[in-house]
């Protein structure tokens, strides 16, 4: 297990528990509405602050990984994501519930942004799209889980039996890390933990670089958070829209490896990307506007997950490895920003205007921004010299 695949498949099986915690609040919802009375707007901000300790946390989290070792902290991390689903599950009011899911999505940033800096350390300069796609796929992996099981478990025994059950996984993933996990040996011992550091080049393409991941996550978020609720109120049943909405995100695991697999093979991840993005814009509208969700919920899925690897790649691109903590944490803070606020606007959409389809159109608007995005950021790419041009140019034949 001393490889770089071994280290890869312990680093993914403990972030398959992060995408299971994540998801569920969303796939016990209206358990939590019947149970403890939370309306849509407080369900939107429950799923919303998993993320947006990501805002202050990610760049302190890449700082303490340099500082105390990417190990130590990932570990950390764990244990908070094992105290918050026991924390959720003992609540019994907003407040409370608020409380340990920020604990838990605290423990959940530090983990996240740690696993993709020790992925990048060990396959920078190698297989670095095709690794990328994996460790991605692990969040639609948890969360499809937890579509899967979280809402019949809640159902079978009690809503809190789901929380204790992410804290099991969170346990399980950080005995892995434990036992499995070693510095690559290319790392540089010493990792830059001044923001100063950082060259100008490498703050502004890293901005640039970072935006497209978050707009690509957070329609993704919007999507698995609200999608259940709108089948429901569409008529189906908690688990049938559960089992719709993991039928998508199971296809879309199976779309992000084959991404990954077709840029390592033959390249061009910005026409992969673009064309990717609008389909998933085209089926978006016509689930919305359909009355069979099925077929446009499988073409969603096929193609959603296509230009994964190559956002989550693009900030490798922009950083030395020896400001590579530091600025993964920066480019986490910038991720967590987009991403958070998103669950948050949409539940707040959803119950201003009485529809669960808000947050739909709300994803559907975000693809498009993030296909700018990624324009903009290819061109400032190309503007830089020595900022990400070899690994480009390797991807680009």
């Amino acid at each position: 297990m001393a490889n770089r695949w071994g280290i890869l498949a312990a680093l993914s099986f403990a972030r398959v528990g992060m995408g299971f915690q994540f998801q569920t609040v969303a796939a016990t919802a209206p358990l939590l509405s019947d149970r403890l009375g939370f309306d849509k707007a407080q369900i939107g901000w429950l799923i919303g602050l998993y993320l947006l300790p990501g805002v202050l946390v990610a760049l302190p989290g890449g700082m303490l990984g340099a500082r105390f070792g990417d190990k130590r902290m990932a570990l950390i991390g764990l244990a908070m994501m094992i105290l918050g689903g026991i924390g959720f599950a003992a609540s019994e009011s907003i407040g409370g519930a608020s409380v340990a899911r920020a604990v838990m999505g605290v423990g959940a940033v530090l983990m996240n942004v740690l696993l993709f800096k020790m992925t990048t350390d060990w396959f920078a300069g190698k297989e670095m799209v095709l690794a990328m796609s994996i460790l991605v796929n692990t969040w639609p992996i948890g969360v499809g889980l937890a579509l899967l099981g979280q809402g019949a478990l809640a159902l079978a025994v009690s809503w809190q039996s789901a929380f204790l059950a992410t804290s099991m996984l969170a346990a399980i993933g950080m005995v892995v890390i434990w036992l499995v996990y070693r510095p690559a040996a290319g790392a540089p011992a010493a990792q830059t933990v001044d923001l100063a550091a950082l060259s100008a080049s490498e703050w502004k393409i890293l901005i640039f670089a970072s935006l497209p991941w978050a707009l690509y996550n957070a329609p993704y978020l919007l999507i698995v958070a609200f999608l259940p609720s709108y089948l429901v109120e569409q008529g189906h049943s908690i688990v049938t829209a559960g089992g719709l909405t993991a039928i998508n995100t199971l296809l879309a695991i199976v779309s992000v490896q084959a991404g990954g697999i077709l840029v390592q093979r033959f390249g061009h991840p910005d026409r992969l990307a673009f064309a990717s993005l609008a389909g998933i814009v085209v089926a978006m509208v016509g689930l919305i506007n359909s009355q069979s969700p099925l077929p446009w919920i499988i073409a969603s899925g096929l193609v959603a997950g296509l230009p994964a690897g190559v956002f989550a790649s693009l900030p490798g691109e922009a950083l030395r490895a020896e400001s590579r903590a530091t600025g993964m944490g920066i480019s986490y803070t910038i991720f967590y920003a987009g991403t958070a606020a998103a669950p948050v606007i949409g539940g707040a959409l959803a119950k201003h205007l009485g529809s669960s389809a808000a947050p739909l159109w709300m994803a559907a608007a975000l693809v498009v921004v993030c296909a700018a995005a990624h324009a903009v950021f290819r061109g400032l790419q190309r503007g830089t010299p020595g900022v990400g041009q070899a690994v480009h140019a390797r991807r680009n034949p």
